[in-house]
């Protein structure tokens, strides 16, 4: 039987917030100043047309509607970090070590799964719904103060609320995406500057051996979060250079497209048809004066086009 988990309600703000149009070399792309301090994970619901994402230190889970600038905040109760739309008015986070699950118009927080054996240093990072829907791909990563250690891991999730580890050894887990025909899985070590490819069996959630892909270190840009266009291109953020990283299916770096920030973390189609393509970022602690557009959203016309976000068949109450 699955664990009984208790339920809380998370506090949900509004506000609304402009864009901006940024000046050259970034012309014809847009900030919007959300001042987030790890802004990750974000997703296009089709359904509703607004962009959701998260702040994983501050943590919380927000919407943004770009037609209006309207811009909810819900309020987490410990550090969150993946998120994946789930069913009806849900999404599936990946909390410190547990999964939950959202229900945006209630804020109902409800805790569906543990996941075992994880370093007291430890928590969840990155986390994708897989193409057919069946299963939560999400990893882990050392959160420690100090030197990092390969003691994260990549697992799923299935709809009963089972948690199986798939692979193991990363340092800090990242850049999960399929092909379009979701024959094949990338996820990358964002430590290691390493991004691997693996075939991948959606009826069993079954990876198979893993390929090193392509490697990215600190001078290119180091691999944090990704997408795969419909042409099999790997677009990854490039958190160490303030750029995306467009991967050709052979690995190659086609191109590199500079950004008005220092890190950003991930990419994700969006807007109508998906036109449009925003970025989230963060600002590293040690930073001493942040950029104007570190922590942003950045928003510019999609050089590519993908799939639609699927709905996770998340396990039922």
């Amino acid at each position: 039987m699955p664990l009984a988990f208790k339920t809380s309600r998370v506090e949900i703000r509004h506000e609304t917030i402009t864009r901006t149009a940024l000046p050259a070399p970034y012309l014809g792309m847009h900030a919007w100043s959300v001042r987030n301090q790890v802004g990750e994970s974000p997703v296009w619901d089709d359904d509703s047309q607004r962009l959701l994402w998260i702040d994983v230190r501050a943590p919380a889970v927000l919407r943004l509607d770009p037609a209006s600038g309207a811009l909810t905040r819900w309020r987490l109760p410990e550090v969150v970090g993946a998120l994946g739309l789930a069913g009806g008015s849900q999404v599936v986070l990946a909390l410190r070590r547990q999964l939950a699950l959202l229900d945006l118009a209630s804020g109902e927080l409800r805790r569906i799964a543990v996941v075992q054996d994880e370093p007291l240093h430890n928590r969840l990072n990155e986390g994708k719904v897989s193409p057919g829907g069946r299963w939560f791909v999400f990893g882990s990563m050392d959160d420690s103060a100090g030197p990092k250690q390969p003691t994260g891991a990549l697992y799923r999730a299935d709809a009963s609320g089972t948690v199986t580890r798939l692979f193991e050894g990363l340092t800090i887990a990242n850049g999960i995406a399929w092909t379009p025909d979701g024959q094949w899985l990338y996820f990358s070590d964002s430590h290691a500057g390493t991004v691997w490819r693996a075939p991948w069996d959606e009826n069993a959630g079954r990876m198979g051996e893993a390929a090193v892909f392509t490697r990215s270190g600190d001078a290119a840009g180091r691999p944090d979060g990704a997408l795969v266009d419909l042409a099999g291109h790997y677009l990854s953020a490039g958190v160490s250079t303030g750029c995306l990283n467009k991967f050709s299916p052979a690995g190659k770096l086609l191109e590199k497209q500079a950004l008005p920030l220092r890190a950003p973390t991930m990419p994700c189609l969006g807007g109508a048809g998906r036109s449009r393509l925003f970025i989230t970022s963060l600002v590293r602690p040690t930073w001493t004066a942040p950029g104007e557009f570190d922590g942003a959203l950045i928003e510019l016309d999609a050089p590519c086009r993908a799939l639609p976000a699927v709905r996770w068949n998340a396990p039922q109450a």
